[in-house]
């Protein structure tokens, strides 16, 4: 498959990128790693007018320690971030995501910040334009309905993210520099929970920094796909443990990572939570596993995780 023809331009920091994405007037994309842009714009998922390459902007590919954060940079490889010492010594749960991102080939080029804004993934969505053209547009591609619930009018496409639920579970937040203002807000605050447009991004806005707290947890991640590598989550679960309080995050049944805090992991906390969850969420069959197995897979995953984390720390 090949991409629409497109103008490539590669600023060497932020205000460039900005100010060439108002350039061509919208019609443009940033790109990181590449892993999740690429294979859309041969899918003919994305048609933009130019390519803006940020892997020149320096100040976006550091981690760094500021004292009672640590900083990263959105364009940090996954493969040098799951060896980095300060993610390694106080983020054990982003650190089991990102081993479990694709593999490790892909690791090398793709980003945390490509893999947190990678956009949500649906059978009938992520098809070449002659096979979606011949289906029929889905309420994402700008059709009248859901083509994987017929005559829904919500789209129900699976935010997939790896590092997203894990990030969630430590209290991350994010930085996002546009033409207007720089802007700091949780993780949790991206998200608009609507498959069609999972993000709530200005446009022309850049992640540019991730932002958490540097505290020591104990913590871990699990995924459920069917190969050992390379594939999406089908459903993942990330915990962390800070302070005294746990985090659990779900992801990659919905258009956003579902997180629940929980004062105590006992079984019963595990129980309530799992149910806070459950409540919300409503699995289709959109993926290569069926809807109903995902979701009874929610509470053993949960607990399984949950459980080896708390025995771990004892």
């Amino acid at each position: 498959m090949i991409t629409s023809k497109f103008e490539f331009r590669s600023p060497k920091d932020v205000e460039e990128a900005v100010r060439l994405y108002r350039e061509f007037q919208g019609e443009a994309v940033y790109l990181s790693g590449g892993t999740d842009l690429v294979p859309r714009m041969k899918l003919g998922l994305e048609k933009p007018k130019a390519v803006i390459d940020l892997k020149r902007i320096v100040p976006l590919t550091t981690v760094e320690d500021q004292g009672d954060w640590i900083r990263i940079g959105p364009l940090a490889r996954i493969f040098d971030l799951k060896q980095n010492d300060l993610v390694g010594d106080y983020f054990p749960a982003l650190e089991a995501s990102l081993e479990a991102t694709s593999c490790e080939s892909l690791q090398m080029r793709g980003t945390i910040g490509g893999n947190l804004l990678q956009n949500s993934r649906c059978l009938f969505y992520n098809q070449s334009e002659f096979w979606r053209r011949s289906k029929g547009f889905c309420l994402k591609m700008g059709g009248e309905s859901c083509n994987a619930v017929p005559g829904a009018k919500t789209c129900f496409a699976n935010y997939c993210s790896d590092n997203a639920p894990a990030l969630c579970t430590l209290s991350a937040e994010i930085e996002l520099s546009g033409p207007d203002e720089v802007r700091r807000l949780n993780l949790e605050e991206l998200y608009t929970n609507k498959a069609d447009k999972p993000f709530d991004l200005q446009p022309g806005e850049i992640l540019t920094a991730i932002f958490v707290p540097k505290k020591k947890s104990i913590g871990g991640y699990e995924k459920l796909r069917v190969r050992g590598a390379i594939d999406y989550p089908l459903l993942s679960a990330a915990f962390s443990f800070v302070d005294g309080t746990g985090k659990l995050a779900i992801g990659a049944v919905g258009p956003k990572p579902y997180v629940v805090e929980m004062k105590q992991p006992s079984h019963d906390a595990i129980g309530e939570a799992v149910e806070v969850v459950l409540k919300q969420v409503r699995p289709v069959g959109n993926t290569v596993l069926d809807p109903d197995y995902r979701k009874r897979m929610i509470p053993v995953l949960a607990g399984r995780l949950i459980n080896k984390v708390m025995e771990g720390a004892k």
